[in-house]
């Protein structure tokens, strides 16, 4: 030491200043540049409704119909016969289309509207029968193929990835109706068919599972409007088709 102080003077101590200053920046340095080189992965989350002010899907759904009821009697020229009611069941599936917007509320929630577009691949049915007298008097209806129309609403969460909604619609389905009458190894069979129209009503959810995937889950109820139907032989009932079932789903938006 007493050397160094020798051959440096006075200048030794600022000397050893300025070196000790250089290691102490180095280290800083070094240690800075390996922080630089840690990165954390980066992390998926659910997409919130309202990152896009309106959007189109497509998907899928399917769901099982029960509590439908449709009481089943037959007028004829000597009066009226209960024969039973009718609980119209079954599963359902099909495609779906639409359209949502986004409106930011004050609330720190968003309301989401649109329309959808479905069409359900389905046969709900169902029969009763009554034996009157020696005849013995069968009943049946079936729904399929509906068509749906509907318009849907509802708010978010506060984070945006659960949208709880609520949804009124026009539907249009085949309906057949079938009277069979039998008597010993005698059988007579009427039936009648046709489209018709009706509406429809759901409540439920649906959650964002990604950037482009979500998964919906309602709880809905279909009626079809009220007819008197004519058979060829003479007699006649009144179909009410209607159905309540659990629907769940998967869409993706674009």
């Amino acid at each position: 030491m007493n050397i160094l102080k020798r051959y440096f003077g006075p200048s030794f101590k600022f000397a050893l200043s300025t070196g000790l200053m250089m290691c102490l920046f180095s280290g800083a340095t070094v240690a800075g540049n390996l922080d630089q080189g840690i990165s954390d992965p980066p992390v998926t989350i659910p997409k919130r409704f309202g990152s896009d002010v309106s959007a189109f899907y497509l998907g899928l759904s399917g769901g099982y119909a029960t509590g439908g009821t449709d009481r089943f009697g037959l007028t004829t020229p000597a009066g009226s016969v209960e024969i039973g009611e009718l609980d119209l069941r079954g599963s359902y599936g099909g495609i779906r289309g639409g359209w949502r917007g986004v409106v930011p509320t004050s609330i720190g929630r968003d309301y989401v509207y649109g329309f959808e577009v479905g069409y359900d691949f389905s046969t709900l049915d169902d029969e009763v029968s009554r034996q009157i007298g020696p005849v013995t008097v069968n009943g049946e209806s079936e729904i399929s193929d509906i068509l749906s129309l509907r318009f849907r609403n509802g708010l978010t969460n506060k984070s945006g990835t659960v949208l709880y909604f609520v949804s009124v619609g026009y539907v249009r389905g085949e309906v057949k109706t079938t009277n069979n009458l039998s008597l010993g190894t005698a059988a007579l069979e009427f039936e009648d068919s046709g489209h018709r129209s009706g509406f429809s009503a759901s409540i439920g959810a649906e959650h964002s599972l990604s950037e482009n995937w979500s998964i919906t889950g309602e709880f809905e109820y279909v009626q079809f409007k009220s007819e008197e139907i004519e058979f060829d032989s003479g007699f006649s009932t009144k179909s009410t088709p209607r159905f309540r079932g659990l629907r769940f789903g998967l869409n993706y938006t674009f």
